[in-house]
C-alpha cells in the first residue's frame, strides 16, 4: 500500500481518470481545494491563538497591577483567579499544523476511498495495510498524489481481487496451500463462526471470511456488493439478533444457502455452478503455472524414483531474504570450540542466498554464542546453472562449488556433512527427490533443513504419503511459511520448512 501511495512522477492526463470510472479530476481538484482552505485556515487559527495567548498575558500583568498581594479580602477567590487568569499552553506551530494536516488528509482519503469503487477491489490484507497507513502516517493528499494511488490500484485492481480469494479460501481449506487443489468445491465449512452462546465469535472472525466470500461473487456476477450490514450476513444478524444460546439457522439468498449448526460451525453452500468455475479460474490465474504441482500419470513413482527430467528453468526461484533468515535462524550451526568446523552442503545454491549466510559465519567475524560456543562452517555448494556456479566461485567463501546436476551426484562415505541447508525446486514433487536424495549425504547425527512446497503435507500420491510416513519416523518437523513469502521470486506458491535430525532426535 505504501507503493500506492508514492507521490506521482509523470503527470496524469484527465482522460486517464475518465476512463477508470473511479473520479473524475474536477472532482480530486475540488476536493484537495477544500483541503488546502482547512489547512489555511488551520495556520490563521494558531496565528490567532497566539494573539489570544499574548492578549491574556498583558492583561493578567494588568490586573496584577491593581493588587499584586493577597489579603483577607481577596484570598477567598485565590483558586477562581488562578483558573480564570491560567494562561493557555500555546502548541508549537510545527507540531500543530502536522497534526492538522495528518487529520485533514485522513479524511480525504477516507472521502477518496468512499468516492471511488476502491472497496469493491480490496481484499482483507488491502484494507488493513490501506487503514495501518492512514492511522500511522497519512501521505500528503495533493491531486497527483491521489491520481497516482487511483492509478496504482487501477494497475493492482486484478491481483488484489485474485489474491483476495486466495486468502480468504486458503483459510477454509488446507488444499489452497498448494497448486494442486486450488478449486473450490460445492461448499466450504466456517468453523465456530458463532460462539457456545450463539453470538458471532469475533476471535475466529468468519464474519469477515464470508463478507469477503460473498463480495467476490457480487463482483464476478457485475453486481454492486452489498453493505456489510445487508447481503447474507445482514440475514444471519437479523436471524440471529444477540445470541440466546446455540441453535440452527438457515439463511439463503441467490448465491447462497447458509447453514448453522449449534456447534457454531456455518456449512456454506454455493447455488450457481457457473459463478463456482469462474472462482477457480480466478484461483488458477492467481497462483498461476510457475511453479506447476499438478502430476501427471509417469510421475506415480514410488519415494526412491526420482525424476529424471530437469525441472522447467531448474526449478529457479532465489530464496528472499526474510525466508533465508528464518532458515538460518532455525538451523544449529553452533559448535563447541574444541570441535572442527561444521560441513555444510548446499545442494540447489542458486545465487547463494542460504549458502552465503553459512560461509560469511566463518569468513566473516565469528559470533561467540558463549565462551564454550562457537560459529564455524565449511561450506560446498552444488549448482546446476554453470552461470551461477562460476558466480558462487568467484565469492571465494565456499570451500567446493560443484556445477551438477545434484540428483546425479554421489555421495562420498567419507565426506558426509553435519548440515544440509536446501531450497530444491518445488514441481511435481522434485522438492521430494532432493531431500530423500540429500539425507544420503548426512553424517549419522546430521540436520537437514529444507524449505518445501506446502502440498508435501496433504498430498495423497504415493510419494507424498510415503515421504510423510518416513519424515515421522524420524520424527521431521513441518513448519508453515507465511503466505507469499516466494511473491518476491515470482510466484505466489506456499511453502513450508522441514526440519530433520537423521538420528531421528526430537525436537524441543
Amino acid at each position: 500500500m505504501k507503493a500506492a501511495f508514492a507521490p506521482a512522477t509523470t503527470d496524469i492526463e484527465e482522460t486517464h481518470a475518465a476512463g477508470t470510472g473511479l473520479m473524475p479530476r474536477a472532482t480530486v481538484e475540488a476536493l484537495v481545494g477544500k483541503r488546502n482552505l482547512a489547512l489555511s485556515l488551520f495556520g490563521e487559527a494558531h496565528q490567532a491563538l497566539s494573539c489570544a495567548s499574548q492578549a491574556i498575558e498583558k492583561a493578567c500583568r494588568a490586573g496584577k497591577e491593581l493588587c499584586a498581594d493577597e489579603d483577607r479580602y481577596n484570598h477567598h477567590q485565590r483558586d477562581e483567579k488562578a483558573q480564570f487568569l491560567a494562561v493557555p499552553e500555546l502548541p508549537n506551530r510545527d507540531n500543530y499544523l502536522g497534526q492538522a494536516r495528518k487529520i485533514v488528509d485522513t479524511d480525504l482519503w477516507s472521502a477518496v476511498i468512499r468516492l471511488t469503487d476502491l472497496e469493491r477491489f480490496m481484499d482483507r490484507q488491502a484494507k488493513d495495510q490501506l487503514y495501518q497507513q492512514l492511522l500511522t502516517d497519512p501521505p500528503e493528499a495533493t491531486v497527483d498524489n491521489i491520481y497516482a494511488t487511483l492509478r496504482q490500484f487501477i494497475a493492482d485492481a486484478d491481483t488484489i481481487f485474485k489474491r483476495g480469494i486466495a486468502n480468504c479460501f486458503s483459510k477454509l481449506d488446507r488444499r489452497f496451500r498448494s497448486h494442486d487443489g486450488f478449486k473450490i468445491g460445492s461448499r466450504v465449512i466456517l468453523d465456530r463462526m458463532f460462539d457456545e452462546h450463539g453470538w458471532w465469535n469475533y476471535h475466529r472472525d468468519m464474519e469477515a471470511t464470508l463478507l469477503d466470500i460473498e463480495r467476490t461473487f457480487f463482483v464476478i456476477e457485475g453486481l454492486a456488493v452489498p453493505p456489510s450490514y445487508g447481503g447474507i450476513v445482514g440475514m444471519l444478524r437479523h436471524r440471529r439478533g444477540w445470541g440466546h444460546g446455540p441453535r440452527q439457522d438457515i439463511v439463503e439468498n441467490d448465491f447462497f444457502k447458509v447453514c448453522v449448526y449449534k456447534n457454531g460451525n456455518a456449512h456454506v453452500w454455493f447455488k450457481r455452478d457457473d459463478l463456482v468455475e469462474k472462482v477457480n479460474k480466478l484461483l488458477a490465474d492467481y497462483y498461476g503455472e510457475v511453479i506447476p504441482d499438478g502430476q501427471t500419470p509417469e510421475d506415480d513413482g514410488g519415494l526412491f524414483t526420482p525424476k529424471t527430467s530437469l525441472a522447467k528453468n531448474y526449478g529457479f526461484y532465489p530464496t528472499p531474504d526474510g525466508v533465508a533468515d528464518r532458515v538460518i535462524d532455525a538451523t544449529a550451526l553452533y559448535r563447541a570450540k574444541e570441535d572442527p568446523p561444521l560441513t555444510i552442503l548446499e545442494p540447489s545454491a542458486g545465487t547463494g542466498n542460504l549458502a552465503r549466510p553459512c560461509a560469511m559465519i566463518r569468513a566473516g567475524n565469528e559470533h561467540h554464542r558463549s565462551e564454550s560456543y562457537t560459529y564455524r562452517a565449511l561450506v560446498d555448494c552444488v549448482e546446476i546453472q554453470p552461470a551461477l556456479a562460476e558466480a558462487l566461485r568467484g565469492e571465494r567463501i565456499y570451500r567446493h562449488v560443484y556445477q551438477c546436476d545434484f540428483l546425479a551426484l554421489k555421495p562420498d562415505p567419507q565426506r558426509l556433512y553435519d548440515r544440509v541447508v536446501m531450497n530444491p525446486p518445488f514441481d511435481r514433487e522434485r522438492d521430494i527427490d532432493h531431500v530423500v536424495h540429500a539425507l544420503e549425504f548426512l553424517k549419522p547425527d546430521g540436520f537437514l533443513i529444507a524449505i518445501m512446497s506446502a502440498g508435501t503435507e496433504f498430498r495423497e500420491t504415493r510419494k507424498a504419503v510415503a515421504f510423510r510416513a518416513l519424515m515421522q519416523k524420524m520424527r521431521a518437523r513441518f513448519d508453515d511459511l507465511p503466505a507469499g513469502s516466494f511473491s518476491a521470486a515470482g510466484t505466489n506458491v506456499n511453502t513450508l520448512m522441514l526440519r530433520v535430525w537423521k538420528d531421528g532426535r526430537h525436537f524441543y
